[in-house]
């Protein structure tokens, strides 16, 4: 067949196939982290966090336009899924040019045998990299890493496109493509932007001779080109544009944006000559330039979508850049803060005590300022708020002036640090305590000893710098090897469990499936648990793609090193450049595997070289090149070996290297010995698919289960379980992303319970979000803040002293007189630095009680009236509040008592602000309610109003599917059942401690039922569950799920007393915790049970294994005194 129509034909084949997995695995609905968010935006135009991602938000917009309300999350996932799959078959395409090419360097005519060998090789490396763990999690979800994807793999192609077609006339419509798909990208997400220095190569090879000196220059003229997309293009243009806008507004007057629209039309005029003046003087390059800046720029314009939408003031609209200027805040991630590159300072660097301190760029913002002549009285954020003011003015000749004012001059904002404690690429620079206690940890940190002066006490002192090993040891031990490869090996290898891991041996590593590798680097693999086996992202590959894709880079390298420079580029930049330049600190809050997916693509590409390589084997039939891969690969692997064993390691890398070194060499002797006795190369080409096309389909079969999301639909259901522990008319405290984004999508998309407003505490920190907060959303009147937007203005109030000192008699003061203090601009203190700063003269605070309002608005039930409080009176132990803490007075404050108030069940308490005495459990939230409680419950803050959450969990609550289907649940929705089961269980125990045992046994039972084992695998928080249904003397219930969770923790203990100590030692605290539950079944069916033969059945295995952990303590004790002599 003709090789155009089969490479067509086949291509969409592969596109078929990747789309029916990702179509039939994508979740019916929005899922947790930034989901809930981009299809928020999405659906009604809003504005989502920093960098923004408006093209996404416009295609994604024109897929819910067909679908009804409840279809619309389906439809954005459907619009992933389809990006996923258009990526594969451009992958697919990709392989093949690249294949086509290569051979056509050795034989000018292609026969049939090369035609199906080079389809073959796209195809197994299409679909390894459609059933790849990181890019098929990406799939089924509608994020915006599926399209940027799609960006990174049509850019891609395209250069191959022009690299076929360079000779021919109109070729520099390719690179014109490129630089609009470029454009058009940085809509999406910045990762396509990678692919310059491979599309610079690909265009200096074709067109110029390869000299040394020509592959630097062609390699620095890619970083500058990148450096242009990132610091000219992207904030540059928008920076240059402030500067007009600034200079249009307040000093020549003219109406806000004027400036900005004076430079778009400036810019558009400039390219435009710039178009006709090189036409016209016939200069061909510059005109091509131009003009792939001009489309640059015109795919750059999707951002202009940001600021329309922030201007109609949407209910979501993060960092509201409706100005030029909160754009580039906006576009730079301000509120992100920023870390060091390539020179700064280690985690316990002191400020430089000649200069601790310089400015920051100043902070403009829109401002409406009041006038009398040439006098500022007061500037406002809004007309209409100026406008109220001069009305209820006495002042005579007032004026409003339009114009950008500072907000915060940002004056001493930065730190300079003491260059004594600075270096080049430092990576361990997070001043957090447990960030460092992992920075120590992953360098083995001792440190270098310096003299210096404590900046606080003036005293001599000693602190321990990172020598430059040490800075190394953790780029590569967590940043390299645990940050990246880790992910790619999860991809290529295996993977142990979708458990969240920080570098212990049970959770979150890369596995092959070769025990004797895997147990170098894991531990024991023939004891491990039931439900380590029953992890559905258990997966095991045996390395084979890996294998496979190491055939392919080391084939690639001898026959086309071109070809190989380009891809190896693409490797590296969208790899070990982005570990560079992310910089990451420890303990991640989630895995970050999506951020390398670029990386796989590009090892995805020599897997299709891979099975090239074996048909060529067989065409070639040269047991010569066995040799030449045999000696090094083998040699490196036995030279390894010896090295660990002299240094007393384990043998997890010489065991991978040989492991991986004689399959490959069977692989390629078995096609040599194909090749001397198979003579057809149709033959060949087809045993070439019969032997690769497993490690695909291997991929597919050890991935489906923990990739398909079908009928999952936990995350909406437990956004909808908060707001349902809500009163009407609410407003609930949230925190993180995964209690505040799916809400979000609950409320804007299926328009679900709009009367609640989620406070979100972290953006509560910021202007922009309470200016959001005070206007109406839905059905949910304005938060009632009393501060007015110049009080709480970036720069003002940002943070608020807590001066004790001051209250000598230990009163406690109404939150009233507090908030009216801190509206005094008066009222502020001098810092030892001499900073002037706004304080509050206490720690204890109180908010009065209206007992007839809250017992007729329902605040407290009528039942309750006698527990009622005359005022609450806490104490807030910190030597200062942020904004967002301080808006929570506020709202104390004003609120007195008219709206239920909520803070979610996972904010955590530093968010309580010290009120949990005054807290009411009525389901996933904690309303506050003027009843103190002294609970004595660990896992309850305050009281539980059984009535009110009976009726929450029992009746109101939804569960997503996970009580009647068998769905995957990934380690985020596990979290949540947790919590689930700990609510559960507080419940009873109120029912259980008033002595009704009915209610509580309907709840126990609704735990199970919704809970089931399938789904959500039982755990230690399963046994208060099991001694509830002992105190209410269900004993067939409570013996059955005994014996069930002693075989669990049994199974557990087996497995952590079979580990050699060097292991053991990192899981001793988890075997103590087994043991400890294992004592606690024991004690409750002696207790409780009627049972004895069960009873002592249980008895005698707890014995063993006491025994069994008696044992293991001994050798770890051996182990520690071998260590410590």
């Amino acid at each position: 067949m003709e090789y155009k129509k089969l490479n067509n034909l086949v291509g969409w084949f592969v596109f078929i196939i990747a789309t029916a997995t990702y179509v039939l695995g994508v979740e019916p609905t929005s899922s947790f982290w930034d989901c809930g968010e981009f299809i928020t935006s999405a659906y009604k135009l809003q504005v989502g966090h920093p960098p923004g991602a408006p093209l996404f938000m416009l295609i994604a917009r024109f897929f819910t336009i067909f679908v009804p309300q409840d279809l619309v999350a389906y439809a954005v996932n459907i619009m992933s899924a389809l990006c996923s799959s258009f990526t594969i078959l451009f992958l697919f395409w990709s392989i093949t040019a690249l294949l086509k090419k290569l051979q056509l360097r050795r034989e000018k005519v292609l026969d049939q045998g090369n035609i199906w060998a080079i389809m073959i090789g796209g195809v197994i490396g299409a679909l390894a990299y459609t059933f790849s763990d990181s890019f098929w999690f990406s799939a089924e979800e509608g994020e915006v890493y599926a399209m940027s994807s799609l960006f990174t793999a049509v850019v891609f192609w395209s250069i191959l496109k022009y690299d076929e077609v360079a000779d021919k006339p109109h070729a520099t419509r390719w690179l014109v493509l490129i630089a609009y798909f470029m454009g058009l990208s940085i809509g999406v997400h910045l990762l396509n932007l990678l692919v310059i220095p491979s599309i610079a190569f690909v265009y200096y090879f074709r067109n110029f001779k390869v000299t040394r000196k020509g592959v630097i220059y062609t390699f620095l003229i890619s970083m500058v080109i990148l450096g242009v997309f990132q610091s000219i293009i992207i904030p540059g243009s928008v920076k240059l544009a402030s500067k007009f806008e600034l200079l249009f507004v307040n000093s020549l007057g003219l109406p806000f944006h004027s400036g900005l629209i004076f430079f778009l039309i400036l810019i558009a005029a400039g390219i435009v000559f710039g178009l006709n003046y090189t036409k016209k003087k016939e200069k061909p390059l510059w005109n091509t330039v131009l003009i792939c800046l001009g489309v640059v720029l015109l795919g750059y314009s999707t951002y202009t979508t940001i600021m329309i939408r922030s201007a109609a003031n949407p209910p979501m609209d993060e960092n509201n850049p409706e100005s030029v200027f909160s754009l580039l805040s906006y576009l730079n991630r301000e509120q992100y803060g920023d870390r060091p590159l390539l020179y700064g300072q280690y985690w316990m660097a002191p400020l430089d005590p000649a200069n601790p301190r310089r400015d920051g760029n100043p902070v403009y913002t829109k401002g409406y300022t009041v006038k009398s002549g040439e006098r500022t009285i007061r500037t406002y954020a809004a007309n209409f708020e100026a406008s109220q003011f001069i009305e209820s003015s006495k002042l005579p000749n007032l004026s409003i002036e339009t114009e950008y004012i500072v907000s915060d001059d940002q004056k001493g904002a930065k730190y300079n640090y003491d260059p004594e404690f600075c270096s080049i690429f430092p990576r361990m620079y997070s001043p957090q305590d447990n960030h460092i206690s992992q920075y120590k940890k992953w360098s083995n940190f001792e440190g270098k000893p310096i003299r210096t002066r404590d900046p606080q006490t003036g005293q001599q002192t000693i602190l321990r710098k990172p020598t430059v090993g040490e800075n190394l040891r953790f780029f590569f031990a967590y940043q390299i090897d645990w940050m990246y490869w880790r992910y790619f090996m999860w991809n290529f290898a295996g993977r142990q469990n979708d458990i969240q891991g920080h570098g212990n041996h049970t959770d979150g590593n890369w596995l092959s499936g070769v025990d004797f590798i895997d147990e170098q680097r894991l531990g024991n693999q023939e004891k491990i648990t039931e439900t380590q086996k029953n992890n559905k992202a258990y997966n095991k590959f045996y390395l084979l793609p890996f294998i496979l894709g190491m055939i392919g880079l080391v084939f690639h390298l001898f026959r086309d090193i071109k070809g190989w420079s380009v891809v190896m580029l693409l490797f590296l930049t969208t790899g070990l450049a982005i570990v560079v330049y992310l910089n990451q600190y420890p303990l991640q809050p989630r895995e970050r595997d999506y951020a390398y997916v670029g990386s796989f693509y590009a090892f995805a590409i020599w897997i299709g070289f891979g099975a090239y390589a074996l048909y060529q084997m067989a065409r070639e039939a040269n047991l010569a090149v066995l040799k030449k891969i045999a000696i090094p690969s083998l040699g490196a692997g036995a030279f390894l070996f010896l090295v660990e064993a002299a240094s007393g390691s384990d043998h997890g890398l010489s065991y991978s290297i040989l492991y991986i070194s004689v399959v490959a060499l069977i692989a390629l002797a078995l096609f040599s010995f194909i090749g001397t006795k198979v003579k057809k190369p149709l033959t060949q080409a087809a045993l070439a698919l019969l032997v690769t096309i497993p490690v695909p389909l291997i991929m597919a079969a050890e991935g489906w289960d923990d990739h398909s999301r079908a009928k999952r639909e936990t995350a909406v259901a437990f956004a909808k379980n908060y707001l349902d522990s809500c009163a009407p008319n609410a407003i609930l405290f949230t925190n993180g992303d995964n209690d505040t984004f799916p809400l979000w999508y609950a409320q804007e998309v299926e328009g679900y319970r709009t009367d609640v407003r989620i406070v979100n505490l972290s953006l509560l920190n910021t202007d922009w979000y309470v200016d959001q907060m005070k206007r109406k959303a839905y059905d949910s009147d304005p938060v009632p803040f009393s501060l007015s937007e110049y009080q709480y203005r970036q720069g003002t109030r940002d943070i608020v002293f807590l001066d004790n000192s001051k209250n000598k008699a230990g009163l406690y003061v109404d939150v009233d007189r507090i908030m009216d203090f801190v509206k005094d601009d008066g009222n502020k203190v001098q810092t030892q630095g001499g900073e002037s700063v706004f304080y509050i003269p206490t720690k204890r605070f109180s908010v009065s009680v209206d007992k007839d309002k809250i017992l007729s608005n329902g605040t407290v039930a009528v039942k309750d009236s006698s527990l009622v409080v005359d005022e609450i009176k806490w104490q807030i132990n910190k030597r200062y509040l942020l904004k967002a803490q301080l808006m929570v007075l506020d709202l104390l404050a004003t609120n007195d008592w008219e709206r239920p108030i909520y803070f979610a069940v996972t904010t955590g308490a530093d968010a309580y602000l010290g009120l949990q005495d005054y807290f009411q459990l009525e389901g996933l939230t904690y309303r506050l309610v003027p009843i103190k409680s002294n609970n004595s419950n660990p896992n309850v803050s305050g009281r539980i109003a059984a009535d009110i959450m009976y009726e929450n969990l029992m009746q109101k609550f939804t569960w997503g599917n996970m009580d009647t289907e068998e769905i995957y649940m990934d380690e985020n929705n596990l979290r949540m059942t947790t919590n689930l089961r700990l609510q559960f269980s507080n419940l009873a125990d109120e029912f259980i401690a008033a002595g009704d045992n009915e209610k509580a046994k309907e709840v126990l039972d609704k735990a199970f039922e919704v809970m089931p084992e399938k789904n959500v695998p039982y755990n230690r928080i399963v046994q208060p569950l099991v001694e509830g249904y002992y105190q209410i003397g269900d004993t067939a219930a409570a013996n059955r799920l005994s014996v069930r969770l002693f075989e669990i923790f049994e199974d557990d203990i087996d497995y952590y007393t079979s580990l050699e100590p060097e292991f053991l030692v990192q899981d001793r605290r988890e075997m103590e915790i087994a043991q400890m539950v294992a004592n606690r079944i024991v004690q409750m069916s002696g207790r409780f049970g009627n049972d004895t033969a069960l009873t002592e059945d249980l008895r005698a295995r707890l014995q063993v294994l006491n025994q069994k952990v008696t044992e293991a303590n001994e050798k770890l004790q051996s182990r520690n005194q071998r260590i410590s002599f």
